[in-house]
């Protein structure tokens, strides 16, 4: 990709570095603070259950200050084995500045996972803890102290996947900077709308359905307590579901945002256009695609534009349109060669970069000549070219159309030629047009009589000292009287002399 040097060479400067990990220390502390009070304040006032007033204040006053101690403690000790010493080996490899190795990449993709799943065994070991302070006071408390804590783990450590995912793009972008990631490397678009649902949606109504089936089972909860917890639940779903599904709206429209605009400026032509791949999921892999696609596409225009410099354009078309077997097949045409006269002597004095620049230059005035009459500019033979009107496109008027650029051509090189002459001969007939060629090498070309004798009259100018020569087979598919017959002259090859015709000189 022709951007993964500059990528690598921007790479994450110090500064990016530190705003990743004060992001992360923002995501585990405060999705984690923030769980601990929802859970401590739920399972401690809101949650219903049957403990006495008594039982109710020695269970706050054992399990206020035992939360606080274990969350100093699991973010002192959880904080350095889940988060930052993962983190370390991923920075030290930003460091030096280089594509990253295999694992290193995998370590970038599966660090959000490897977060929330080391977060959920810390909220299992504070729910085992509160449970067995629970039973301590009351076997009727452990209800109270086991499901909102396991719940409230839950949602904790899906919203911290979710985000911790978003923050670390940058970095995983660097990590897929040279290719796609590979399959499954990180849960896809399916796993994490069912983190969405559960973080909005499935929490909040299990926490209600757990309240209804106890107090359907035959707990003797309080009314006004059930009404409590049942609208604090109802209340924090409707609130995160809507931020989750704000957040999962966006996790996937922006990628797809971000492809949908580069594939209008794919569209318009931009074949340099890529997007950055940042996520390990299928969003990566359609990422990833994309820039192969669009890698393909320029490589392509890129052969398209060489090999149109080599081929003329219009059977550059055609072989992008049809391949390269293009079959014989016995057509009309009208041929046109076209030769520089005196360019040998010219070329035996000159240096030899100025022979070719002049060349190039005459050639230069020619062809675009005969595109622009529907011709095709078929070979050049040294100073001279072989241009095909009638093949491989059709033309119904080649012999016009042929006739037409010659006079065009004899007009641009008196103008700026330098002082040399071209000589046009034209001929008009049936010839075998396909490619020819083998051991991989193939070449457009006509084959026939019809093309020996083009050659021929425009060797014939030399002797009439014309500047074009139209044979009598192109004069008669011709509609007007312009031109003026000369003698017949012989061929080299052809046992009949041939009628030939010059311009009719103006008056």
């Amino acid at each position: 990709m022709a951007s993964n040097a500059s990528l690598y060479a921007s790479s994450m400067s110090a500064l990016a570095t530190r705003s990743v990990r004060k992001q992360l220390s923002f995501a585990g502390v405060g999705t984690n603070v923030l769980g601990a009070v929802l859970v401590t304040a739920f399972g401690l006032y809101l949650t219903p259950t049957t403990l006495t007033h008594q039982e109710t204040d020695d269970l706050q006053a054992l399990a206020i200050p035992a939360i606080a101690l274990y969350v100093v403690v699991s973010f002192a000790i959880g904080g350095w084995l889940i988060w930052w010493r993962p983190l370390r080996s991923i920075v030290s490899w930003l460091a030096v500045d280089r594509p990253p190795t295999p694992r290193e990449r995998d370590e970038v993709l599966r660090y959000p996972r490897r977060w929330a799943m080391g977060t959920f065994v810390v909220w299992l070991i504070a729910a085992a803890l509160l449970t067995a302070l629970a039973a301590s006071i009351s076997t009727h408390a452990v209800p109270a102290a086991l499901w909102p804590t396991l719940l409230a783990g839950a949602m904790a450590c899906a919203m911290q996947y979710l985000i911790v995912e978003r923050i670390m793009r940058p970095i995983t972008a660097l990590a897929l900077a040279d290719g796609r990631p590979p399959t499954f490397a990180a849960p896809g678009v399916g796993i994490r709308l069912v983190a969405f649902w559960a973080l909005g949606t499935a929490v909040p109504l299990l926490g209600i359905a757990i309240i209804t089936a106890l107090d359907l089972l035959g707990v003797d909860y309080d009314r006004l307590q059930v009404v409590q917890a049942t609208l604090f639940l109802a209340v924090a779903g409707l609130a995160i579901g809507f931020v989750s599904t704000q957040f999962s709206a966006r996790s996937i429209a922006e990628p797809v945002g971000s492809l949908r605009a580069a594939q209008e400026r794919i569209a318009d032509g931009d074949f340099e256009t890529r997007v950055q791949v940042d996520d390990g999921s299928e969003i990566g892999l359609l990422q990833a695609g994309f820039n192969h696609m669009a890698t393909g596409l320029a490589e392509r225009e890129k052969l398209r534009a060489a090999f149109g410099a080599y081929v003329d354009p219009g059977l550059t078309e055609r072989v992008l349109r049809e391949g390269t077997d293009l079959e014989g097949e016995e057509v009309d045409v009208s041929l046109l060669f076209a030769d520089i006269r005196g360019f040998t002597a010219f070329a035996e004095t000159a240096d030899a970069h100025e022979v070719v620049a002049r060349l190039n230059a005459l050639f230069g005035q020619i062809v675009p000549i005969v595109l622009r009459h529907g011709g095709h500019a078929n070979k050049f033979i040294g100073d001279g070219l072989l241009a095909v009107f009638g093949a491989p496109d059709r033309l119904a008027d080649h012999a016009r159309c042929a006739v037409a650029a010659g006079l065009e051509i004899v007009a641009a090189v008196q103008r700026g030629g330098g002082g040399l002459r071209v000589g046009v001969g034209v001929n008009s007939g049936p010839v075998i047009a396909g490619t020819i060629g083998g051991g991989g090498r193939l070449d457009f070309t006509v084959i026939g009589d019809t093309v020996n004798t083009a050659a021929r009259v425009e060797t014939a100018t030399r002797k009439t000292g014309d500047d074009l020569l139209i044979t009598h087979s192109t004069w008669s598919l011709l509609d007007d009287d312009a031109w003026i017959e000369r003698d017949a002259v012989p061929l080299k090859g052809k046992a009949v002399p041939v009628r030939i015709y010059a311009p009719r000189p103006t008056r």
